[in-house]
């Protein structure tokens, strides 16, 4: 009896994890060690990059990386590394062309040989597995044409105006006139927040009534995706006179809820409401607003990152589709509830506070000022570093119990596009509100950006602080965080007074905008686009003079909130540049004039007008 329990436990100790071990993949992190070991052990690279909230990526997770025929090619003949591209906004960002989920293959020196996009099944995918293989045994890996583009080796010197038109033309080339939006279905959620924003701008610079109709449409495009039973936005909403793929049912919709789809709905609603003064977009903000309180709000007032497209266990036969089409929450209770990946990113969340701005400074609510400031307070004080930058991510008790596919992995290590929309929320909620503390932080994290991730020689921002990996991975200046970091500096400029700015933003451009990467990052440009106008337009200054505790002041405050601007910068000003003239008045000023000052809140609204055309003098 005594030796059937030492054989007993010796199989528990010593077989049943190797056992376990042969049933899962190998994964590594993105780090030196695991390329490291593709050289020592002479193995081609696997890198899996994703987000917890594609649906694409999960059944990739759950069917393919879980066949024991795809485990043991893994391991035996690759080096896996998977990565989270939220968590990671350097790596999602280098690897976006192909999401998600991106399959990327490199030779044991990290040269990149093949590049897949979305999901693969066992039977397509093992194919591809043996024939990387095969081609390494044989010597006869080629680099990847399709590789991604390096940080350029000199700055642009082309007229930032001609850069800007070409872009223009770009972006209108995809747009889809019948529905609005981008693209052969109109409106994608994650994807047409920036450039309708952008397309507003123009409409707004040129009084283009063709343009202006256009961009409502995509307001409006953003309405169809709405959940009536919880609110919130899916991904993608399909027109009702498109044909479309059978799996998405009745439904006519991607059932995904991510947080950067929610954040571009509040703006193409408040914007739309502030156009139109239609109370469907009223509806649509307090839609999404319901959705993110009751589902993606964290106790300390900070927002999750998404929402999975169905409950872990639906019955067989029922699809995500059908699971959505349920008319209430109860039914939908009955079968469970969508995970949400409790995660919570500094970029996203400076997305989100920059949305609710919008909607305050639009409708006036102040819950939703309320809730920028609650989440900026938070993440300030949770995330900013002594020297000023603040983290993308930091470990907490809920997504640690969270069933996630890739474990979160919170780097503290700065990431451009943690700082640049950080920073530019920063300055929203000043914009909003007046009160410098918000103006003193967003200087902290410009100037700490500046020493750590500014390239000094070419321009531009590096994706991160370059680390083991770059002597392998060259590191790369992503075109679209440095247009987020370029309106954010120009902005900062003219709040602070700091002319160095100026040249940041300036360079910020110039040092990414070669053609061949404005063309290869194709549809996702409109952060570039919107920094590229910025400059090109300039700015349009509203700033209050005078007795700040004058009710004038808060008054003239008020009716400057409310224009319909997209260049402006409102904020209170010492006497200096402009007199006291006794009672507070604002001056509306870009680089070629100067209102007359305006003591009444009742004429703000008319000499405004007179600066909606870009600066002639630029």
């Amino acid at each position: 009896m005594k030796s059937v329990f030492k054989s007993l436990v010796w199989l528990l100790i010593v077989v049943a994890p190797a056992l376990n071990a042969a049933e899962t993949i190998n994964w590594k992190h993105w780090e030196l060690d695991a390329f490291a070991a593709a050289k020592e052990e002479n193995k081609v690279i696997l890198v899996s990059v994703g987000m917890e909230g594609c649906a694409a990526c999960a059944r990739m997770e759950s069917l393919t990386y879980t066949d024991s025929d795809v485990i043991g090619l893994i391991n035996e003949n690759f080096i896996a590394i998977e990565v989270d591209a939220e968590a990671r906004p350097d790596i999602g960002e280098r690897y976006s062309d192909w999401a998600w989920p991106a399959t990327i293959f490199m030779s044991p020196d990290a040269t990149q040989v093949l590049a897949i996009r979305g999901n693969r099944v066992p039977r397509n995918f093992i194919p591809i597995l043996e024939d990387m293989a095969a081609k390494h045994a044989a010597g006869t890996l080629e680099p990847d044409p399709n590789s991604p583009y390096a940080a350029p080796p000199e700055p642009a010197d082309t007229e930032l105006s001609l850069i800007r038109d070409d872009l223009r033309a770009q972006i209108d080339r995809s747009l889809n006139r019948k529905y609005g939006g981008w693209g052969r279905s109109g409106i994608g959620g994650e994807q047409s927040g920036s450039r309708l924003r952008h397309l507003y701008l123009r409409a707004h610079l040129y009084n283009d009534d063709e343009l202006h109709e256009l961009a409502l449409k995509g307001s409006a495009g953003f309405l169809n995706a709405i959940d009536p039973v919880w609110g919130g936005s899916y991904i993608a909403a399909f027109p009702k006179d498109m044909e479309i793929p059978a799996r998405f049912g009745a439904l006519r919709a991607i059932p995904e809820k991510r947080i950067l789809v929610q954040s571009n709905a509040i703006t193409a609603f408040a914007i739309g409401y502030q156009h139109t003064g239609d109370e469907k977009y009223l509806e649509g903000i307090r839609e999404i607003d319901r959705y993110l309180k009751n589902w993606m709000m964290a106790p300390d007032g900070t927002f999750y990152t998404n929402q999975k497209s169905m409950p872990a266990n639906l019955p067989r036969g029922m699809s995500a589709s059908d699971y959505w089409l349920l008319p209430s929450d109860a039914q939908r209770r009955e079968f469970g509830t969508p995970p949400v990946d409790h995660a919570v990113y500094t970029d996203r969340n400076g997305e989100v506070i920059s949305a609710y701005i919008i909607a305050y400074e639009t409708t006036g609510n102040s819950d939703y000022l309320d809730r920028a400031i609650r989440a900026a307070t938070a993440i300030l004080g949770s995330r900013m570093q002594d020297d000023g930058w603040v983290v993308q991510a930091t470990p907490n008790n809920a997504a640690d119990n969270d069933a996630r596919m890739r474990p979160l992995v919170t780097e503290t290590k700065p990431f451009l596009s943690a700082q640049a929309w950080f920073g530019t929320a920063l300055l929203s909620i000043y914009r909003a509100t007046g009160d410098a503390e918000w103006l003193v932080a967003a200087d902290r994290i410009g100037k700490s950006a500046l020493t750590l991730l500014q390239d000094e020689k070419n321009g531009g921002f590096f994706a991160t602080v370059p680390d083991a990996t770059a002597a392998i991975i060259a590191p790369r200046k992503p075109l679209e965080s440095n247009g987020t970091a370029a309106s954010f500096y120009f902005d900062l400029a003219i709040y602070t007074k700091d002319d160095r700015y100026k040249s940041v933003a300036e360079n910020a451009i110039r040092g990414v905008a070669q053609p061949s990467i404005i063309r290869r990052e194709g549809k996702i440009t409109g952060e570039f686009a919107m920094a590229l106008e910025k400059v090109t337009t300039s700015y349009v200054e509203f700033s209050i003079v005078g007795d700040l505790s004058h009710p004038n002041a808060q008054a003239l405050f008020d009716a400057g909130r409310i224009v319909f601007e997209p260049r402006k910068l409102l904020h209170y000003e010492e006497p200096g540049r402009y007199p006291d003239r006794g009672i507070p008045s604002m001056y509306i000023c870009n680089p070629d004039m100067c209102s007359i000052p305006i003591e009444d809140p009742a004429d703000v609204m008319k000499q405004a007008a007179a600066f909606h055309g870009p600066a002639a003098s630029l």
